[in-house]
């Protein structure tokens, strides 16, 4: 009998039988055996209705899904046939069903039992299912998946597969299975998993998608792949130490034992982490097989989008920023998106200086001046009036400033100077100094196209030598720029070092023998250097720096350029602008302290870089009362705190309770007290009681 309810017992607790059958699955083979036919007959019933939601053929896959491995002969057909039911009837099956198969199929993949590729592209295709817990299940477990499965070695044969499966569902009827594909492939790319270029490709198709959720967030992810995500790391410092010490003070315990073992193991695993070599992602944006193409399907989505007003207005901004991105980036020739953006350039249209930024954005010195000048004009038309507000004139010039970076051909001598004249002298110094920014550039880049008393001292100086810009001029350097200067600066550094060795010699030695030149000698000899240079001089000045630059050309052949020696090189470049803008002659010596550094050319703008000389507007009443609140959050609350714990006393009480009572007998208050009827002390006392009373209330 004991046997028997035992047997019984297992029957119907099938945790129990699981945990006996891992211990010893020869024992309990019929017991096995029995569920297994019991697991059959259930199955049977469950194809005559799919949709019912049976909870004991659900404990039965739960248990056999845990078991299979001890006998995998006798389940072979087990896994099959829960695809078989997921891809057949995963629309109509319960939830709770649904989700116990899929953990199944999950934990059968973790023992092998099933190749990885069949089980994923039936996730993707679950992935239809109007069920979100269990797609962010299917999502995680995906990723997850096949990051293992690429963590020792690419595992190319896989990835392949996927990733023609996922092309497929991009273009999937059902838009959430194709937005659930998107993101699984864009977190795979950002951890660096599939970083290669038909990863990105099959990306970029879908941002030429008609639903805009998929085209959203295809765009998003080509406009910020390039910023730094910070990972968190949620596992706690070690203190290694401390662990180390208790472990001699206290019981040693083998928990303890392997508590430390384990703190020793994460520690150098995180210390290979570190070590390892970084790896940088290249953008995606590089990474484009037609960029071209690309842009200009893009751009005609765009239209298309814009005329029926099918996307919202923000997915319509990010195009126009992808696609000012991909000009920019790869210098791309699109006439007609100049054209299609000038309607927007306008004070009152919305997130206008975003426009703005993804108008210089887009502009390079490979695009014809004549194409770029309709922008100039309307920007300079709707932006540049005396009578528009201050932010509207710094943001207009400060857009000007970039897109002249950009090509310095699209402004016109004439607009140029009328720019300067209005601006340059304003009320405002947000524009005064958006105003100067654009001359300073143009100082550099063609001072000829300036009134002469606009274009300093240093343009004036080398206006021989700077020559205006051509459309479609390469310069092509045949030397490293400044390579005199860093020789010269590396000879006087030998020089001073020299100097300071020999410091400590007599300073009276060598000059015996010398007699010293008379007064009138010395003035004659200050008068002859005050005189002016003559021709000759010039020339062999000019000679002395042609062999001087003849020199840096042969140190270069001999000598290669460490990272140190071009910071050395922009450093003393800057120092020598700076000498010639001072009209300093004497040559001082760099420290190696500074650290001036030339500014470049950004790739990507943002609306923060044309606001940058805008005044921050004075709060009002409002937002400084809101402040004021935010500051007092969690704060004591300022007040008397009388009756409170800690509270002070009056300076009256302080001088009633130390003075001594012979300095106060003789006060007529005192001595009033003293003769007050029993009537009139009656009333004082009901006075205070009823005042105290009050004070309750």
């Amino acid at each position: 009998m004991g046997k028997k309810n035992r047997g019984s017992t297992l029957i119907q607790n099938l945790p129990q039988l699981q945990n006996l059958i891992k211990r010893d699955p020869i024992s309990y083979k019929d017991e096995f055996f029995r569920q297994w036919r019991h697991y059959e007959s259930q199955l049977t019933i469950f194809q005559l209705k799919p949709e019912s939601e049976s909870e004991e053929f659900a404990e039965l896959i739960t248990f056999l899904s845990h078991v299979s491995s001890c006998y995998p002969n006798e389940t072979a057909e087990f896994p099959k046939q829960l695809i078989d039911i997921l891809s057949k009837h995963y629309m109509i099956l319960s939830p709770n069903l649904r989700k116990i198969m899929v953990q199944a199929l999950i934990l059968l993949k973790n023992k092998d039992v099933v190749s990885t590729a069949n089980i994923l592209s039936l996730f993707f295709t679950l992935f239809r299912c109007k069920d979100k817990l269990l797609r962010t299940l299917l999502h995680t477990y995906i990723v997850t998946d096949i990051k293992n499965s690429n963590a020792k070695h690419k595992n190319n044969k896989l990835n392949k597969t996927l990733q023609n499966f996922m092309f497929k569902m991009l273009n999937d009827s059902d838009d959430i299975a194709a937005r659930e594909s998107l993101k699984v492939m864009i977190d795979l790319y950002k951890k660096n998993i599939w970083n290669d270029e038909k990863t990105v490709n099959i990306i970029a198709q879908a941002c030429l998608s008609k639903t805009q959720k998929i085209a959203a967030t295809a765009i998003a992810f080509f406009l910020g792949v390039n910023s730094k995500e910070e990972e968190e790391d949620d596992e706690e410092d070690i203190d290694i130490g401390y662990m180390k010490r208790t472990m001699k003070i206290t019981k040693k315990t083998k928990s303890k034992q392997a508590q430390m073992e384990r703190a020793l193991t994460t520690l150098k695993k995180k210390e290979r982490q570190r070590n390892k070599a970084e790896v940088f992602n290249f953008s995606a944006l590089h990474l484009i097989n037609d960029p071209q193409g690309f842009s200009e399907k893009l751009f005609s989505r765009l239209k298309q989008v814009t005329s029926t007003s099918e996307f919202s207005f923000e997915v319509r901004i990010q195009m126009i920023n992808l696609i000012s991105r991909l000009i920019g980036v790869h210098k791309l020739i699109l006439l007609n998106f100049y054209t299609f953006i000038i309607k927007y350039l306008v004070p009152h249209q919305r997130d206008v200086t975003q426009i703005l930024a993804y108008t210089a954005q887009s502009i390079h010195e490979l695009i014809p001046p004549d194409s770029i000048e309709p922008i100039v004009e309307a920007i300079s038309n709707n932006f540049l009036w005396t009578n528009c507000a201050s932010e509207v004139i710094i943001v207009g010039l400060n857009s000007l400033r970039e897109i002249c970076t950009r090509a310095p051909l699209a402004m016109n001598e004439r607009l140029l100077q009328s720019l300067v004249a209005d601006f340059k002298i304003h009320q405002d110094s947000g524009v005064t100094a958006a105003a100067k920014s654009l001359i300073s550039l143009y100082r550099e880049i063609n001072p000829e196209m300036l009134k002469k008393k606009d274009r300093g001292k240093i343009a004036t100086i080398n206006l021989k030598d700077i020559k205006a810009p051509q459309y479609g001029e390469v310069k092509v350097n045949d030397t490293v720029e400044g390579m005199d200067l860093l020789m010269k600066y590396q000879r006087k550094k030998e020089e001073k070092e020299n100097n300071e060795n020999n410091e400590d010699e007599d300073p009276g030695e060598g000059w015996e023998g010398w007699e010293v030149d008379s007064e009138a000698e010395v003035i004659n000899d200050e008068e002859n250097g005050d005189n002016e240079e003559t021709e000759e001089d010039k020339m062999e000045k000019e000679k002395i720096k042609m062999e001087e630059k003849k020199k840096a050309n042969e140190e270069l052949t001999s000598r290669i350029l460490t990272d140190e020696d071009f910071t050395k090189l922009k450093r003393l470049r800057h120092h020598e602008e700076l000498k010639k803008m001072t009209g300093n002659k004497d040559e001082e010596f760099l420290s190696d302290s500074s650290d001036e550094e030339e500014e470049e050319t950004k790739e990507y703008l943002d609306a923060d870089d044309l606001t940058v000389h805008i005044k921050r507007k004075r709060s009002d009443y409002e937002e400084r009362m809101e402040s004021i609140k935010r500051g007092r959050e969690g704060r004591l609350k300022f007040g008397s705190r009388k009756g409170k714990e800690r509270s002070s006393v009056t300076n009256a009480e302080k001088s009633k309770k130390n003075k001594a009572f012979m300095m106060i007998v003789h006060k007529r208050s005192v001595q009033n007290k003293a003769k007050k009827s029993l009537r009139e002390k009656q009333k004082i006392l009901r006075a205070h009681i009823k005042k105290q009373k009050m004070k309750l209330k």
